[in-house]
């Protein structure tokens, strides 16, 4: 009985671990006329990127993760964040 319980106790953290890990869908856009640089922060790493003129892209990113254009960040994800866009250009 009690390998069960720890069983059944294990699959529910797991669970609960995996849900919390989830990838947020959200997309950058670019609304200038001239590409623009930004980057994602993630936990332990950084991608610099780059938008053509007036396109935008999709990503799936982590609660917390960062969408930096030069210095400043612009959007830090969070769950609420599933769909939105995230304008790194609106000149």
């Amino acid at each position: 009985m009690f390998k069960m319980v720890m069983t059944a106790l294990l699959l529910l953290v797991w669970a609960g671990a995996s849900s919390l890990s989830q990838a947020v869908p959200i997309s950058t856009q670019n609304k200038c006329d001239k590409p623009v640089s930004f980057k994602i922060e993630r936990k332990g790493s950084t991608l610099n990127t780059s938008l053509s003129q007036r396109t935008s892209s999709s990503h799936n990113l982590d609660n917390g993760d960062r969408i930096k254009v030069g210095d400043t960040v612009i959007h830090t994800v969070s769950a609420s964040s599933t769909g939105q866009t995230v304008v790194v250009c609106n000149k």
